[in-house]
């Protein structure tokens, strides 16, 4: 009998438990159970360069294949402007540029260096970068044999 009266307390005890933890998650605040719990966070500009609204503010960043074997840039050139070149760093960065420049069109340029065992050993590749009026800010990645343009 005296373990039946045990099997009874813990059945009540849990019944307890879960009906207050019941009630206190309804009688709790709207705001705080309907909040999101990721968000994104654009962290761009969100108006024109101060002084000439004409121009937009370009970011170019330059890195390496992210592969061991993978292509070496050689060189970096934006509307007929070389881009200097650091050494690789442990994440494959070799360099990067900000620009000011109005709407148009302008040549991207990269050289990169292959396998020795590949053939051609370097190859060419050229983009053109088309700045739009309503851009106010644009992001070039160069990665290797690729480039994107956002």
């Amino acid at each position: 009998m005296e373990k039946q009266g045990l099997f009874e307390l813990i059945f009540l005890f849990g019944a307890a438990l879960s009906t207050t933890s019941i009630s206190l998650h309804l009688l709790q605040p709207k705001s705080l159970v309907s909040q999101p719990i990721a968000q994104n966070t654009y962290l761009g500009p969100t108006s024109p360069l101060p002084g000439n609204p004409q121009l937009i503010r370009v970011e170019l960043l330059v890195k390496d294949s992210s592969d061991l074997a993978g292509v070496q840039i050689q060189s970096v050139t934006f509307d007929g402007q070389a881009i200097p070149l650091k050494p690789r760093d442990i994440f494959g960065k070799r360099a990067s540029a900000s620009f000011q420049l109005p709407p148009g069109k302008y040549t991207l340029r990269w050289t990169v260096n292959r396998d020795k065992i590949i053939w051609p050993r370097t190859v060419n590749h050229e983009e053109e970068v088309d700045l739009s009026p309503r851009d106010l800010w644009v992001q070039i990645m160069i990665e290797g044999d690729s480039a994107s343009i956002r």
